[in-house]
């Protein structure tokens, strides 16, 4: 499809003049372009989501959610509307949708700075916060339901290609530590479920090089909500400070922790974490296992050597005793 053509469509819907700056780097399901409105002089973001089961569903949870915490005061991204008020327009096998565009950068884990590291968990904690009222849950994937997914496919491709792991890679699954880690998955408490955003990673988070009075860089944009489901929010923080837990390497874990949870999370945030360490490392050792398993799906075996980052998530999960080498 020729981008031009989405370019009219779109200048069509919303009745105005717009030009193409740049194309941002193309997510799992969708490609992301800078636009400029040559009347007004004014950044918008858009987005062209591909045609997939569920992608109307999975728009709208995340509109809704992002809209919901703006009148909270978040920087997120928010749809603009079209001349006749609808937020997405059907295309040619694609959804378009125009939202605000946002300031700042996203950067590289491994340039994570305390105060960047403060300024993610109170963020999250805040973010907790206000969407324990968000009222919008009906239609929100239950996590749950998606960790029984999970828990479902990993236990059936590890058990048809146990072999090739050891031939391959080097390493075997330690099966007894492995069901402990899914059986505490499964059971963790979900009564006090609630909207979350899932994804709350590097490249949904944009920053800005002021510092604030709280001593954290400012956060100025929030990004990405279509992984938006119902659940704990231990489920949450645990997804991000796995991943940070692995990028951020040059701190050991415990300063990433100490900064993230302890002096962001709970110290400056409005949320508490209520959770033991050796729950929250369980559950943190289930999504380096889970990331592991989405590798191995991906990718060619062969190719992973050259890949830092399941380098780094084998590593912990041979520290943790979830892999063992293989002589």
């Amino acid at each position: 499809m020729k981008f031009s053509s989405i370019l009219e469509k779109i200048d069509d819907e919303y009745r105005m003049s717009l030009d193409l700056v740049g194309k941002y780097e193309d997510g799992f399901r969708n490609s992301v372009f800078k636009l400029l409105d040559k009347k007004t002089e004014k950044n918008y973001v858009l987005i062209v989501y591909k045609r997939e089961s569920g992608i109307q569903q999975t728009i709208n949870n995340a509109h809704l959610v992002a809209k919901f915490l703006s009148l909270k005061g978040f920087p997120t991204r928010i749809p603009i509307k079209t001349d006749k008020g609808k937020e997405k327009v059907n295309f040619k096998e694609r959804y378009l949708a125009l939202y605000n565009f946002l300031p700042g950068e996203t950067i590289p884990w491994e340039a994570y700075t305390k105060k960047h590291l403060k300024a993610i968990g109170k963020t999250l904690s805040n973010l907790h916060f206000e969407l324990r009222e968000y009222k919008e849950v009906e239609n929100l994937t239950l996590w749950r339901d998606l960790v029984a997914g999970e828990v479902k496919g990993m236990k059936k491709y590890f058990r048809e290609v146990e072999q090739w792991i050891v031939k391959k890679l080097g390493i075997r699954n330690e099966e007894l530590r492995i069901r402990k880690i899914f059986d505490f998955v499964m059971e963790l408490d979900s009564n006090r479920a609630q909207a979350l955003h899932y994804d709350f990673v590097r490249g949904n988070i944009l920053f800005s090089d002021r510092v604030l009075k709280d001593n954290t860089y400012e956060i100025t944009g929030l990004i990405d909500f279509e992984k938006v489901c119902l659940g704990p929010p231990v489920a949450d923080t645990a997804r991000t400070l796995s991943f940070l837990l692995v990028d951020t390497k040059f701190k050991d874990e415990k300063e990433v922790v100490k900064y993230f949870l302890d002096k962001g999370y709970n110290k400056r945030g409005n949320n508490k974490l209520q959770i033991t360490n050796d729950k929250l490392k369980m559950l943190i050792s289930y999504f380096w296992l889970r990331d592991f398993w989405k590798f191995l799906l991906h990718n060619p075996y062969e190719d992973l050597y050259s890949n830092e980052h399941y380098l780094r998530t084998v590593e912990k999960l041979l520290e943790k005793g979830v892999l063992t080498k293989v002589s």
